[in-house]
Parts: C-alpha cells; structure tokens; sequence
C-alpha cells in the first residue's frame, strides 16, 4: 500500500486531473493529511529513463511562450565563450551574498554543465550529478567536468559530509522519493552546509485551486497535455514540512509568480482566458504580498 512521502499516511484524496503514459493512467492525488500533491501510481524507474531520455535534452519544448524553443546541449555555448557565470537567481544568491568563497558544491541535475564549468572556473571544487548519460557524457568529454551519470535517489557515489553547497534546479518534483532525497543530502552535506532548491509550485496558484473546485464540483477531470514529469506537488508549507522533518532549517523561501505573459496556456480557450484572467490579479497579489506564487526559491541550513 502506498504511504505519504511527507507523513506516512495512507488516507488520500483524488485531484481532478490525470496523466496518461504508456497506456496507464497516474491520477492526481493529495495527502488528506499534510496536503502533499502528487501522482499515483507513479512511473517505474524504466518509465522514468524512457521518459528522461535523449529527446528530453534535445527534442522537448520549452513551455515558456516568450522564447523560442531550444536545443538544451547548446544553449549555454556564449556563456562558455565568455567565460562567464550564468546569471540566474541560484548564482546571483550565492555570488551576493558569499563573495569570493570556494564552495565544495554539488549540482544535481547539471545537464550538460555549463554552469557548473563556470562555477569551476572561480575556483569551487564543483562536481555534477545528470541523469542523462547524454547530458553527463557532454559535461565529461566536452567540458571535462566530474560529472556521474546517475540518480540521487539511488547513487552511492557521494560521502559524508562532502559537501558544504548543494543544488538541484527543478529536480525534486520529479524524483519517486524527495523525502528520501533530502536525508541523502542531510547526510552528504556538512553540518551548516546549504541545500539550494528551485521548484514549481503550480498548484499553489489561487486560480488553480479555483479551477479544482469547479471540477469537482462539476464532476470532470483534465487529462494533462504534456508528460508526467512532475512526480510530487510542492507548496511552501508542505516543503518547509518535508525539510525539517529530515533535517533542515529553511533560511529564505521566495514564493514568486510568472507575469501573465510567461505563464504556459494549455486546454480549451476557455481554459486559456481563464488562466490568463486570473494571472493578472494572482501577480500583483504576489507583488504586494509574496504569497500565492507559482515557482519557489528555497534556501536550507543543514542542521545536523
């Protein structure tokens, strides 16, 4: 029987949406418990290296509407060219506020290493963790990084207290396990050592509870569009929970939200003006209050 990865319980409820893959259907479902979203059943690990193949790194879309879609193996070619950092809200964070510190760093879900090169570049014994040989051998051969093919969830290859900086960019909704993965970095990470997520938190959207409500009401489900790569469903609450229930303190938690021309516009056009009515009142909301954002920023101190 299936238990909550947050709390243990076995007493869940069905969202009102669903994937289907492979001709099996992973139905949205949320701990009745702590509120932890997630699917279930979920992919097997056979599923999940089909589903994060090559094409993954390749072929797949980029769902942000303001940019044209993208060949991830390339894209960080001018920063590598200029020998630059790649500026994004984890190096930015890091760099401000620990100016001219060698970290011993971990990135998990490195793609092809880009970042990770640069951050070697200042000097951070920087290692890399890709579940995408494709994407791991890039980061070997081209740009001669330590970078394991593998899985956090299941690799032995990093001991106790290696580290004093860890990240993983939108990576923990996609694993079978996150509670598991955090006491893996609980372990591997020194004490004080800091754990650096960036996740989606979607279904913390009020328009989005909204729209669950409706569906319920009415009785109907969504079949999702795109593949189930979203495993679990965070909210700030329940990832403050799953820290420190394995571990850590969280320092900062940012809880921004796409402006309405970013947001990604799936389903019916009715659907679509939906989404696009309620971002608009959603964002200045988050702008006056920080609260009801669709992404999040967080920031933990391991306190073993």
């Amino acid at each position: 029987m299936r238990t909550c990865d947050l709390c243990g319980s076995t007493d869940f409820k069905k969202l009102p949406f669903y994937y289907e893959f492979e001709g099996q259907r992973l139905q949205g479902t949320q701990c009745r418990s702590c509120d932890l979203m997630f699917l279930d059943p979920q992919p097997t690990p056979a599923q999940l290296e089909r589903l994060y193949g090559k094409d993954y790194f390749t072929e797949r879309p980029n769902y942000d509407r303001t940019q044209q879609d993208i060949v991830f193996i390339e894209e960080g070619q001018k920063q590598r060219a200029l020998n630059q950092v790649r500026p994004d809200k984890f190096t930015n964070y890091i760099l401000a506020r620990y100016p001219g510190r060698q970290f011993r760093y971990l990135d998990v879900g490195c793609g092809p290493g880009y970042t990770l090169k640069s951050l070697e570049n200042l000097g951070w014994q920087a290692h890399g963790l890709e579940i995408s040989e494709h994407a791991a051998d890039f980061a070997r051969r081209e740009l001669h990084l330590p970078v394991v093919t593998g899985n956090i969830e299941t690799t032995e290859d990093f001991r106790e207290n290696q580290f004093d900086l860890a990240y993983m960019g939108d990576v923990l909704e996609h694993l079978l396990s996150p509670a598991a993965t955090l006491a893996k970095f609980h372990r591997i990470l020194e004490p004080g050592g800091l754990l650096v997520l960036a996740l989606p938190a979607t279904l913390n959207l009020p328009t989005v509870r909204l729209g669950f409500a409706a569906y319920s009401v009415l009785g109907k489900e969504r079949k999702m569009d795109i593949p189930p790569y979203h495993l679990f469903e965070f909210t700030p609450a329940t990832i403050t929970k799953m820290l420190i229930k394995q571990g850590f303190e969280v320092v900062e938690l940012l809880n921004p939200v796409k402006p309405p021309k970013n947001i990604r516009l799936g389903g019916s056009v009715v659907e679509k003006v939906s989404k696009l009515a309620g971002q608009y009142p959603t964002y200045y909301l988050n702008k006056l209050t920080g609260r009801f954002g669709d992404r999040m920023f967080v920031v933990a101190r391991n306190v073993k």
